[in-house]
């Protein structure tokens, strides 16, 4: 796969961007190379339903107040026991998820930050260094001296916290994870075999962002 190459799927336009927005929403410019056309934002919906992508109320009414003006699905997952315990401390994400589903999304700082190089990413380095230039993707770290990226998670119900991503390196899986996990885990009411959906998008100062939370609203079905 080609650095930065973006499997098909849709991103879903919820407002018009400000030209400040245009300017710091770097994902904006993956528009150009989706192979299916943005659908409609969400208040032309009653003129042809078809064209919106199924984004709960939830992840929507998030997304507009932390200033986005665009969000994509990164998946639907069953949560695993390791997913809510104490000694693992993080959330897996699968190794085909993270490179089809963000890391197209992501800066070659962001995608160093959370090892997510490539192959074709280290050839592209080196060969702009033999040719006098800079190399878009950092030096790799390797295992326990790998932070992650710095992104911002938030629950379904609004509340959020700093978190990493990262890779490991043994498994090629993905994860989040922190000192804050433990709470973000207290507050989103998290259990192992609920399922949930993760969505992403970069807030009005362009950073990356993720919302997890259970398909079903827990303090209503309760």
């Amino acid at each position: 796969m080609a650095p930065h190459s973006l499997l098909p799927f849709s991103f879903s336009l919820l407002s018009s961007a400000t030209s400040s927005q245009t300017e710091i929403l770097e994902t904006l410019d993956l528009i150009s190379k989706l192979s299916a056309p943005l659908p409609i934002p969400k208040q032309a919906a009653a003129a042809d339903k078809t064209k919106v992508e199924d984004m709960p109320e939830w992840v929507a009414k998030l997304v507009v107040d932390k200033g986005a003006s665009l969000a994509w699905k990164v998946m639907e997952k069953e949560i695993y026991a390791s997913d809510v315990s104490d000694q693992q401390n993080r959330f897996l994400i699968r190794k085909q998820i993270a490179e089809d589903r963000i890391r197209p999304a992501m800066t070659g700082d962001e995608i160093a930050a959370a090892n997510l190089m490539s192959s074709d990413d280290f050839t592209t380095s080196k060969r702009r260094r033999l040719s006098g230039g800079e190399g878009e993707i950092g030096e790799r770290k390797e295992g326990r001296e790998h932070g992650g990226l710095p992104v911002m998670v938030y629950t379904r119900y609004g509340w959020g916290c700093l978190l990493h991503l990262t890779r490991w390196d043994a498994s090629k899986a993905s994860v989040l994870k922190g000192g804050n996990y433990r709470e973000f885990h207290r507050r989103s009411f998290l259990a192992a075999g609920d399922v949930v959906e993760m969505w992403a998008f970069r807030d009005g100062h362009g950073k990356l962002c993720f919302i997890i939370g259970n398909k079903i609203d827990l303090q209503i079905s309760l």
